[in-house]
């Protein structure tokens, strides 16, 4: 507003008469000619543009510049007129005034601001009501009200007024006037008070009746909301309902707020009107109707809810009331439930007491609805209706179009719409997408504007391709669905990027004025096709028959229009095109290219002159046309004379065909000097001179010297060298041919012939730091020399880059900063010097009028191989030009094509946080967010965009298909969000992301979340199989959205029609996905269903069947005949046709009656018996073992396939079944030999008679130890033996044992009393044991114990002592003393064959090993009768039965009986 940028282009090199150091820049207020001028002095002789700042806003500026160098500063321009921006308002509007006009309105009255003051131009007026209220302790100015006011066309400076409407009643206001222009607001007036007119007051509130009795009720109620003034009081009124002849009336004070009233009649309806009043009159009434003598109650809900006439916003609800409460419904709330929202809110509130419909508004267009009806009266409200059906209004336009739409140019050609989707809830039907509107601002009105759908109705930017550069354009948006589209967004405007001209320069002329200069005049470059700010333009000229260099001159001016080439061929046709440039480089040619021809002038020199036949008195001389003919030749003149000598010695002219002359009479060997010239219409021309020696001897010349090359002459782009000339071989040079070599390369000749007078030669053009050779070539009259020897390897110096970088992109990442990227040069084009090698980024901010990037700002940054920079502390909302160029040491390279960004607005850097996702229900998930960090935002959010994708669903897809993401947008303000309609236990993996006006940052981490589990489908695929007359077996597949876990099912099966008889339904559990279900009625149609159940039971799936015979079932088997054997009933029937199918088998059924019930009162279910699988037969056999006895069987056989089963072919007759002692008896003969008689008894004498042969055998073995009582002396012997004197009597024992030689053992078992006494010596001397009793072993039978040998019982005991014994718990005795007891134990273990124990006992081998596993009892003492205590041990046939007995006890011994 207070800055001005200016640009200029620096002198024409002709003009600038020596270097320019820098520029004067001054200026000062236009029109102010006495001010002096304000100088800046600008050193940097690159720069191009200046700021001026601290001016004036909104004033006019004459700005002039002039170059300055050694010498001074030269001529300032002519001077730049230029207003400065406009800025804010700097004094208020004066002498404001308000009046109160109304009880909503105010009249403001004012006189605008000092013209000068203003600072740009006048918009309007902004006219502002505040209300002071107190916030925190403190008071605050609110603004309630604004309105604009647009500036006095007529006077500007009158005094204006304007009525603000739309304020609250009888409310105080300050009221401030403020001026504002383009920029913005400028300062507010002083507040002006005033204070609203009364006006009448609100209704009452909280109207009810109290104490209603039969002749009197208490009325009740609340001031008004708004009193809108100050209140003076209350009129009541009542009549009987629909008399109004009873009508009475009370006024009350604006204190009273009750009124009882009397003199009622009993049991009578009333109604009631109570009004409030100010000054200006009476508000408006409240009225109820009650009944005298009845207390009013809460009103019941009212019932059968319908709808009709569905509309986008409405609906109509019809009712029927309920019970009023006694008293008129006062008012009927309507509440909803959507499914996104599923609580009960209020649509909307209808004061109709005796309404039947209601006119339900507020709705949302394409939105599922449930409505309920409450009822509200002077007591309170109704508990809510039921909920009527789901129902879903209808489609509309959608509710507005984008919000926030922006457009940024992208680059010449494109721009980027931006703009915030519309939400689920605003679509209002199916959405189509966007529908994008763009013109151009300054076409012709004729051209129709384009327009482009997108399609993705959550898109949030779309770029628009192929438009005119530098072209402003309109651009609209609307939202559009199935039914229409919406209003039109409010248009946003933008210019496309500049460009360079796209057509050139229109009429363009040109004119010869001599026979070198041409005046060439050209017209404007189309507007539409300009792309930009004209710099200037280019003329283009070449010959067209010289196939010369095409040349061009450069008109740094966008106001001339006209130029002179000059220094032009002369009487040659040029072609010349006119383009102009932008500072972007430059445009199109102009078309057709003009011809113009120069003037004809005298010629140049004839060309080629050489000497082919020399003698020593003559010479003949040939040329060549002119290469600057510059006419036609009429002819030649050749002269020549003595060299040095003056005299002309001969001249003669020649026609233009004749090229050649003979020269004779010539002195030999004598130097002689030829001249030719050539004549045009205009006369001579340039004169060619050429020496020749006179002689026979001439020759070729001698190569020259090896060119010579110092490192001074070495440059980047250029070498220059030196030659020696060689013997001319007395022919005169004519010209030096230079070869160059490149990098070892091949020799390629230089085009430009070196004149013979010259011994040195630059070659340009060259690439830095490469290495060259060069070698020379002398030509005479007689041909070309040898080649010089080759120079040294020179290599060209480094140089600045050759070649600019590519790819340059800007991003914008804050809103104060901007990444810059671009591909990186190769090492090679760094010409040598990539060691300091760099970049450069110049970036300025763009301005109204473009000017070229120069030196500043800049940033370096170092490194050939870095590719990017960050640009920070950038100024907000400015369009930056930013180029990169390349630079070491030797100076930069060429820049790049600038790119332009915006500045001020990025893509945000940072994720929505605490992504958090719970399920509400089956279908709904609920999403909060934090949003992004404040500074990772980049501006201001325009909303959250929610991806969510199926991961895991119970439900397939068909094959080759894949869940999609889908998105949902929501508003900037949103942190929390329901995500409905989503399928049932489904899992979904859920990201959020917020965009901004730059684009879409970055996704957060992706959550997953899987909604509760929901009802199931119903189950697939039901179908019956094993159908029989009385079963079948029903089957179904699981549903194909189980919506959960599938806990079981539910299957109802029951009569289609009913039936007295047998008509019920039966309900049944099932975990599987089939159930055989028995005892149905016969040819009988059943409905059976089946739901699946996860957390409650989901729809079902219904079919019918018929039991009995299908389609395809074979035909029912004949001749059912039935023969009785004596065990069974044998079958024989005909089949019939097989159906379909063979027949796999058949059902045996048998259907029974009790004995002595009449043969018409049967069983009424027949029962299968047997289910045959092997095909067909024609025969079975049905045992009385499955039926049961005395009772009558009708029979009958039904065949079956794999379609289904035939009728049944019963009997004719029925079976009596034997009784039950007939098959106990009657059926022996029929048992099997092992069950006979006779063969029991001889299997039990057989047995008897192997048991006495056993028993004598073991007798008779038992007599081998009668001789016990010598065994025992022996034994006591050996105690006082030597070692080896047991061992001999070991020895005997072991004989004794064999039989081999006679024992000492007496024949009862036991030791005597000798024996016992040497025993019980020895054993005296020890330390006393510890004898443990065993506990007595299960008693056997006698019929038990089984005998055995003796050896194999004492070798059972000696092989494994510890399991002989039946004790329980063995004596815990030393080692010492059992070995001394050894041979007692071994002794105490036999039995006296003939002792009552062995004749009696018969111990079984099983209850044998059960007392081996008991282990042995060590230190045994025999039974005496002098001892009072000890045991009596017994050898069972390797079993020990110890009797832990007190002496002459009476206690049986354990495992006999008590007898014993």
């Amino acid at each position: 507003m207070s800055e001005i940028i200016t640009q200029w282009q620096p002198p024409l090199e002709e003009h600038r008469n020596g270097q320019i150091l820098g520029y004067i820049l001054r200026y000062r207020l236009f029109g102010y000619n006495n001010v002096p001028w304000t100088y800046q002095n600008i050193t940097n002789e690159a720069q191009r543009t200046f700021l001026i700042q601290e001016l004036i806003t909104w004033k006019d500026y004459i700005v002039q510049i002039a170059a300055y160098n050694n010498m001074g500063v030269g001529v300032y321009t002519d001077g730049a007129k230029i207003k400065t921006k406009e800025g804010v308002p700097e004094a208020p509007p004066t002498f404001v005034k308000v009046n109160a006009l109304n009880s909503t309105s105010v009249r403001v009255t004012w006189t605008p601001p000092n013209p000068q003051q203003i600072n740009g131009i006048n918009q309007g007026y902004k006219i502002q009501a505040w209300r002071t209220e107190v916030i925190e302790g403190e008071p605050r100015d609110i603004e309630e009200r604004m309105i604009t006011v647009p500036p006095s066309l007529l006077d500007p400076l009158a005094e204006q007024t304007a009525v603000m409407s739309g304020l609250d009643k009888f409310m105080n206001y300050n009221i401030t006037v403020l001026c504002f222009t383009d920029p913005g607001d400028g300062v507010p007036s002083y507040k002006v008070p005033v204070k609203t007119l009364e006006d009448v007051p609100d209704e009452i509130m909280a109207l009810h009746f109290d104490d209603v009795s039969d002749r009197s009720v208490k009325v009740l109620w609340s001031p008004p909301r708004n009193a809108n003034g100050i209140l003076t009081g209350y009129s009541v009124r009542y009549q009987v309902k629909d008399r109004t002849e009873t009508l009475k009336s009370v006024n009350l004070t604006a204190e009273d707020t009750e009124l009882t009233v009397t003199q009622l009649q009993a049991t009578t309806h009333y109604w009631f009107e109570i009004r409030a009043w100010t000054k200006v009159g009476a508000g408006p009434a409240k009225t109820a109707t009650i009944q005298s003598g009845v207390e009013p109650v809460l009103p019941h809900p009212p019932t059968n809810l319908a709808l009709s006439n569905i509309e986008a916003f409405s609906v109509v609800l019809q009712f029927t009331p309920g019970f009023d409460g006694n008293s008129s419904i006062t008012k009927w709330k309507v509440e909803a439930q959507t499914a996104r929202n599923m609580t009960w809110f209020t649509v909307c509130e209808i004061s109709d007491p005796d309404a039947e419909t209601l006119t339900v508004t507020g709705l949302m267009p394409f939105t599922q609805y449930r409505l309920r009806l409450i009822a509200t009266n002077v007591v309170g409200t109704s508990q809510p209706s039921e909920s009527t059906k789901d129902f879903q209004t209808i489609q509309a336009r959608p509710m507005h179009p984008p919000f926030n739409v922006t457009v940024r140019a992208m680059s010449a050609t494109q721009l980027r719409v931006r703009w915030i989707p519309l939400q689920q809830t605003e679509w209002f039907g199916n959405p189509r997408g966007y529908n994008v509107t763009y013109r151009q601002v300054e076409s012709d009105t004729r051209v129709q504007p384009k327009s482009v759908m997108i399609e993705d109705h959550t898109a949030n930017s779309h770029v628009l391709e192929s438009l005119e550069e530098w072209t402003v354009y309109d651009v609209v948006m609307s939202a559009c669905n199935d039914v229409g589209c919406s209003k039109h967004s409010a248009i946003a405007t933008e210019r496309t990027r500049e460009a360079v001209p796209s057509y050139g320069p229109l009429d363009v002329q040109a004119n010869a004025t001599s026979s070198t200069t041409i005046v060439v005049r050209w017209g404007e470059v189309p507007k539409q096709h300009r792309n930009g700010q004209i710099d200037g333009f280019k003329v283009f000229y070449a010959a067209t028959n010289r196939g010369g260099q095409v040349l061009h001159k450069t008109i740094s001016n966008n106001a001339s229009f006209t130029t002179t080439l000059t220094e032009l061929k002369k009487f040659v046709v040029y072609h010349i095109q006119v383009l102009a440039f932008t500072r972007l480089g430059d445009g199109a040619l102009s078309t057709p290219p003009v011809r113009v021809q120069t003037f004809e002038d005298t010629p140049g020199a004839p060309s080629n002159v050489s000497f082919p036949d020399v003698s020593f008195s003559t010479a003949r001389i040939i040329w060549d046309v002119p290469d600057d003919p510059n006419g036609e030749i009429l002819a030649y003149q050749v002269t020549y004379s003595l060299n040095g000598s003056a005299n002309l010695n001969y001249s003669r002219e020649f026609p233009p065909s004749d090229r050649t002359y003979r020269a004779t009479q010539l002195l030999a060997e004598r130097y002689y000097i030829f001249s030719v010239t050539a004549q045009t219409r205009l006369g001579w021309g340039k004169t060619a001179s050429a020496l020749v020696y006179t002689t026979n001897n001439r020759e070729r010349p001698q190569p020259p010297s090896m060119p010579q090359i110092s490192r001074s002459q070495v440059q980047a782009h250029q070498i220059t060298f030196s030659w020696t000339p060689g013997r001319d071989g007395f022919a005169p040079l004519r010209y030096y041919t230079v070869q160059m070599r490149e990098n070892d390369g091949p020799w390629s000749l230089l085009p430009e012939r070196v004149d013979p007078a010259l011994t040195s030669y630059t070659a340009t053009s060259l690439k830095p730091y490469t290495t060259y050779q060069f070698r020379i070539q002398a030509t005479n009259d007689l041909g070309p020399s040898a080649f010089s020897r080759e120079s040294i390897v020179v290599r060209t110096l480094p140089a600045a880059p050759a070649s600019g970088v590519s790819g340059l992109k800007v991003v914008p990442i804050t809103t104060t900063s901007v990444r810059v990227q671009w591909s990186a040069l190769e090492t090679s084009m760094w010409n040598g010097d990539a060691a300091t090698g760099g970049y450069r980024i110049l970036y300025q901010q763009l301005a109204d009028f473009p000017t070229a990037l120069q030196a500043t700002p800049k940033t370096d940054v170092m490194g050939i191989n870095v590719n990017n920079v960050v640009l920070s502390d950038l100024q907000q909302d400015r369009n930056y030009e930013i180029v990169v160029l390349p630079f070491n040491s030797q100076g930069p390279g060429p820049a790049s094509p600038p790119v332009a960004v915006y500045v001020g607005e990025a893509v945000p850097t940072g994720e929505p946080r605490a992504v958090d996702a719970a399920p509400i229900s089956s279908t709904e998930v609920r999403l909060r967010w934090k949003p992004p960090k404040q500074s990772m935002q980049n501006g201001d959010l325009l909303g959250y965009k929610i991806f969510y994708l199926v991961i895991d669903s119970p439900q397939k897809l068909e094959e080759g298909r894949k869940w999609e993401e889908e998105i949902e947008v929501v508003s900037a303000t949103a942190t929390s969000h329901s995500l409905v309609f989503l399928d049932k236990f489904t899992e979904y993996r859920i990201q959020l992301l917020a965009f901004n006006p730059a684009g879409d940052g970055p996704r957060s981490a992706a959550i997953t979340v899987k909604t509760l589990q929901g009802l199931p489908s119903a189950p697939l695929n039901l179908r019956f199989e094993e159908i029989t007359m009385q079963s079948l077996k029903v089957s179904w597949d699981p549903p194909r959205l189980p919506n959960g876990e599938i806990l079981g099912y539910l299957v109802t099966y029951e009569t289609t029609e009913e039936n007295e008889k047998f008509s019920k339904q039966v309900k049944q559990k099932v975990s599987g996905t089939s159930l055989k279900v028995q005892n149905l009625e016969e040819e009988v149609t059943y409905t059976f269903t089946v739901r699946a159940q996860t957390i409650e039971y989901g729809p079902a799936v219904s079919e019918n069947v018929t039991t009995g015979p299908q389609e395809g079932s074979p035909v029912a088997p004949r001749d059912l005949i039935l023969t009785k054997t004596l065990s069974a009933v044998e079958m024989h029937w005909i089949n019939g046709p097989s159906g379909r199918g063979p027949l796999l088998g058949y059902y045996i059924e048998a259907k029974k009656r009790e004995r002595g019930e009449p043969s018409f009162i049967y069983d009424s279910r027949w029962e299968t018996i047997e289910q045959t699988n092997s095909g067909t037969i024609q025969d079975f056999t049905v045992s009385y073992q499955i039926l049961l006895p005395s009772t009558a069987y009708t029979f009958r056989v039904i065949a079956y396939n794999r379609y289904g089963i035939s009728f049944p072919a019963y009997s004719k007759d029925s079976i009596l079944t034997p009784s039950k002692l007939h098959l106990e008896y009657g059926y022996l003969q029929h048992k099997p030999f092992y069950r006979q008689t006779w063969f029991m008894v001889s299997l039990a004498a057989t047995s008897i008679v192997i048991i006495i042969m056993i028993i004598s055998v073991l007798c008779v073995k038992s007599k081998s130890y009668k001789y016990k009582q010598e065994a025992q002396k022996t034994l006591e012997e050996s105690m006082a033996m030597s070692i080896d004197e047991r061992q001999e009597l070991a020895l005997e024992l072991y004989r004794s044992r064999h039989g081999v030689g006679t024992g000492t053992l007496n024949s009862v078992g036991t030791l005597n009393r000798s024996a016992l006494g040497t025993l019980g010596k020895k054993s005296s001397n020890r330390p006393p044991t510890n004898l443990q009793l065993g506990k007595s072993p299960p008693r056997p039978s006698p019929a038990s114990v089984a005998y055995h040998s003796d050896e194999e019982s004492l070798k059972c005991y000696d092989e494994n002592p510890d399991d002989s014994s039946v004790t329980e718990k063995p004596s815990e005795v030393s080692s010492s003393e059992a070995s001394q007891h050894s041979e007692s134990e071994n002794e105490s273990v036999r039995s006296d064959p003939h002792s009552f124990v062995n004749h009696y006992a018969n111990v079984n081998d099983s209850l044998r090993q059960s007392w081996k596993k008991q282990k042995p009892v060590r230190n045994y003492s025999s039974y005496t009768d002098s001892e009072p205590e000890g045991s009596a041990v017994m050898s069972l046939n390797g079993g020990q039965i110890i009797v832990n007995n007190m002496a002459r006890s009476r206690a049986p011994l354990p495992g006999f009986s008590s007898f014993v």
